[in-house]
């Protein structure tokens, strides 16, 4: 995934709730919390591998 989409998203969603959008600020709040949450299922299972 890339780094900046859940900031974006943060950003989008600060702003249209900002504008006094709720709807679209609660459902880009929602979106962000799936990527956040499949983009943390992404990297916490897949192994270390150290070499030291």
């Amino acid at each position: 995934m890339y780094m900046f989409l859940p900031f974006l998203i943060a950003l989008m969603s600060a702003v249209a709730l900002f504008l006094g959008k709720k709807r679209v600020g609660f459902s880009l709040w929602l979106l962000l919390l799936i990527v956040s949450v499949a983009w943390f299922d992404y990297h916490s299972t897949d192994p270390f591998t150290l070499s030291f």
